[in-house]
């Protein structure tokens, strides 16, 4: 659908022009409406719509003034006028800024769903090549942020001016520029049970960023990922109450979602400002390690350059607390591990100076001791360490890393018990379908054993622990069974039944088949004569 904005001094007009046209049958959708010049212009920046249409006198800015700075905005806006002024330079002005075309008042339906219908062609080819340049300049940006995590993760140098022109074409600039790293952070409370609408507000953020930090600079790129929307800028000359505002205004408008999707919290995070783009890997672990910090410490703006990281201060746990773990990860014991993790997580709490790369420390050691552990009992799933991982950066404070691994190592607990379980139950479903397919003859326990692949004493255990019953009275319930149903149909006898179910002695078949069912064989047939 192609983006219409509507702009007029009347309600009136725009209720009518809303009611004239069909604007869904024609392709079309009223993205915003303005009753001035200014409320439009920032429409056109927040909405990007393909056509604006409005009057040439309005409060704010004139439509002619309106048309000349959403060019500015947005350069392939399409434009058409409406006017109740007959008079020859009007249209002359908005002809000569590109204007479509030049409506005048009362507005005829017929002669504005033709202007709309030869438009529509026209933009919508325009629009699907500014899409595919729009994305291309996406994924040009998002390999541009993956380029610098991986240089703060290995804390080795980032591109340089000249590689990140040639090889991203980012502009670069004159000599004496400033460069930085910036992560935006958004928390969400349930943001797991709500993972679509989650994912939906994240690229609403991300445009939101993108967005502002192109009315900031030219010299940027910016990209979702797990620790949140991850940007690198650069500016000529650095103005900390321009980059703060920008970053303000990104805040809010993340968090004027905040009746859509739940409670949000957003934090802007700044890494310390370099001459050379080679120094950003700095600036971004900088910016990594206050998102980080966000989980000790609330605030929704935190900048390097008022409060360097600690990064010295690092958690270390202690061996045997991270035995513990190993046990009650291994034993598949939920209880355990819930009170190792209450107790730890009490430890940590109480570290002087606690930040959040401690909080991450701590999370990474009890996960890795329990992996440890659980790997020693089963297959832990192998997306299991990068699920967590996710996890982490979902967290919004300190008790919901205590809550993420409780939930996450417990629910890969649940699963190595099922397996477990699996795995015993499995034997014993072939045990007794080799007794069904084995009870006529002299059959023993150690013959079921080794069919299945287990020593006698070993399955003689789990036999019982899954059946209820021990080999030889399953076996006996079974045979007693068959027994029954042979000699209430076919005319056999007694000694016959007692063969064909595996029993060649009548007398003890005789003995046995009575203790089971109160009556002999002999008279258990009469019955069905």
């Amino acid at each position: 659908m192609l983006r219409v904005v509507l702009a007029d001094d009347e309600n009136k007009i725009i209720l009518l022009l809303q009611k004239l046209i069909d604007w869904e049958s024609l392709g079309y959708e009223i993205a915003g409406t303005a009753n001035d010049g200014l409320r439009a212009l920032e429409l056109v920046q927040e909405k990007q719509p393909h056509l604006l249409i409005t009057d040439v006198r309005m409060p704010g800015c004139s439509g002619i003034e309106l048309i000349q700075r959403a060019k500015d905005l947005q350069p392939n806006l399409h434009f058409i006028i409406i006017s109740g002024y007959r008079k020859f330079e009007y249209a002359q002005n908005a002809l000569k800024y590109g204007v479509e075309d030049y409506l005048l008042k009362p507005l005829k339906q017929d002669e504005l769903t033709s202007i709309l219908l030869r438009l529509k062609d026209k933009m919508g080819k325009e629009a699907a090549l500014e899409f595919r340049l729009k994305k291309s300049g996406e994924r040009q940006q998002e390999l541009l942020i993956d380029e610098l995590k991986a240089a703060a993760d290995r804390q080795g140098p980032f591109l340089t001016a000249e590689q990140l022109q040639s090889g991203y074409g980012i502009h670069l600039l004159e000599s004496g520029s400033v460069f930085f790293a910036a992560v935006v952070k958004v928390d969400v409370a349930n943001a797991a049970q709500y993972r679509d609408g989650y994912s939906i507000m994240i690229r609403h953020a991300l445009e939101t960023v993108r967005r502002e930090l192109q009315t900031l600079t030219d010299t940027y790129a910016a990209a979702a990922r797990r620790e949140g929307i991850l940007a690198f800028v650069g500016v000529d000359a650095y103005q900390a109450v321009e980059v703060k505002q920008c970053f303000t205004k990104i805040r809010k408008e993340i968090e004027k979602q905040r009746d859509l999707f739940w409670t949000i919290r957003c934090t802007a995070c700044l890494g310390s400002r370099k001459s050379r783009t080679e120094q950003l890997d700095v600036s971004m672990q900088e910016a990594l390690w206050l998102c980080r910090d966000r989980l000790c410490l609330a605030q929704d703006w935190r900048d390097a350059e008022k409060e360097p990281p600690a990064f010295e201060r690092r958690y270390q746990m202690e061996t045997a607390q991270k035995k513990s773990f190993q046990v009650a990860a291994e034993c598949l014991d939920e209880e355990r591990l819930n009170q190792e993790l209450s107790e730890s997580y009490e430890v940590v709490l109480f570290q002087t100076g606690l930040n959040g790369q401690m909080l991450e420390d701590w999370f990474d050691q009890v996960l890795e001791a329990c992996l440890y552990g659980m790997r020693q009992t089963g297959r832990v799933d192998d997306h299991f360490s990068e699920e967590m991982e996710e996890s982490f950066w979902s967290c919004a404070d300190a008790q919901g890393v205590l809550q993420a691994l409780r939930e996450g190592i417990c629910r890969q607990i649940r699963q190595l018990q099922d397996e477990r379980s699996l795995r015993e139950t499995r034997p014993i479903t072939d045990a007794k379908r080799y007794i069904q397919q084995h009870y006529q003859e002299a059959l023993r326990l150690e013959d079921v054993s080794s069919a299945v692949g287990f020593n006698a004493t070993y399955f003689s255990t789990l036999f019982k622990k899954e059946t209820g019953q021990n080999f030889m009275d399953y076996l006996t319930d079974l045979r007693i069974g068959k027994a029954k149903e042979l000699l209430s149909g076919d005319d056999l006898s007694v000694q016959d039944v007692a063969e064909m179910v595996g029993y060649r002695d009548l007398k003890y078949f005789s003995k046995l088949f009575k203790k089971v069912t109160g009556v002999s064989p002999s008279d258990y047939k009469k019955l069905y004569r």
